[in-house]
C-alpha cells in the first residue's frame, strides 16, 4: 500500500505484485467552512527548508510589488529550525506589514475560517494533511507540483491550482488570480471540500482497506 499515485512507478520498479492507493484521512470534516472574503493567504507548517517558507516569502514579494494587493496579507503559523532566519528574510524583503507570523496552536480551526487561499510551497512531502484540512474548511489551495502529494488533493484549475515545481513567477500569478475573484474561490473551495467528503473520509478509506484486506 502507497499513500500518492505519482508514487506507483517508483514502487513498481522493485514490487511485482499489485500496488494499492490508500491516502491518509480526516477523522472529522468540518459542518463549517470559511467564507473566504477574507484578505488572507495561510500556510502552515514547519519552519524547516522541505517545507519551502523561504520560497514563499519570494513569492509573496513578487505579489506585493503590485500595490493592488497591500491589503492582502500572508500568515505563516508553525515553528522550527529557519524560524529566525524566515524573520530576517521577511524584513530584508520589507514585507513586516504583509506577514504575520504565528506559533503552532491547538486553535487552528480559527485560522481556517480567516483564511481566504491556502499556500503551500513544499519541496518535498508524504502526504500532506495541511492540504486536506483547509480544503476541509472549503478554501482553495496553491501548490508546486511535487512528486507526491499536492496532485492527490488538488484538481487544477477546479479546486485550486498546482504550479510546475520551482516557478515562483507563475505561483504568484495564480495567488494574484485568486485574490481577484471572490466568486472563483467560492467555487474551487466548494469543489476542494466536496473532493475531502467524497475521498478522504474515514468512512471512505475504510472502504479501500476493507476491499484490500477482503473483510
Amino acid at each position: 500500500m502507497i499513500l500518492c499515485s505519482k508514487e506507483i512507478d517508483f514502487y513498481k520498479k522493485y514490487f511485482h505484485k499489485q500496488i494499492e492507493i490508500i491516502p491518509n484521512f480526516l477523522l472529522k470534516i468540518p459542518n463549517i467552512s470559511s467564507n473566504l472574503n477574507n484578505k488572507i493567504v495561510l500556510a502552515v507548517g514547519r519552519f524547516s527548508h522541505e517545507k519551502g517558507f523561504l520560497r514563499l516569502i519570494e513569492i509573496w514579494e513578487i505579489v506585493q510589488k503590485n500595490g493592488i494587493y497591500r491589503d492582502w496579507t500572508l500568515t505563516l503559523v508553525g515553528d522550527g529550525d529557519l524560524k529566525e532566519k524566515i524573520k530576517t528574510l521577511i524584513k530584508e524583503k520589507n514585507l513586516e506589514n504583509s506577514i504575520l507570523l504565528k506559533p503552532f496552536t491547538k486553535e487552528i480551526e480559527k485560522e481556517y475560517l480567516k483564511a481566504s487561499i491556502y499556500a503551500m510551497t513544499s519541496y518535498y512531502e508524504g502526504f500532506p494533511m495541511v492540504l486536506l484540512e483547509s480544503s476541509s474548511y472549503q478554501i482553495p489551495a496553491i501548490a508546486f507540483d511535487i512528486n507526491t502529494g499536492p496532485s492527490d488533493i488538488i484538481d487544477n484549475g477546479k479546486s485550486g491550482f498546482l504550479i510546475k515545481d520551482g516557478d515562483l513567477n507563475e505561483f504568484a500569478n495564480k495567488l494574484c488570480f485568486l485574490m481577484d475573484s471572490e466568486s472563483l474561490r467560492k467555487e474551487f473551495g466548494k469543489n476542494a471540500k466536496t473532493k475531502v467528503e467524497e475521498n478522504f473520509s474515514s468512512q471512505q478509506i475504510l472502504k479501500l482497506w476493507k476491499l484490500v484486506l477482503k473483510i
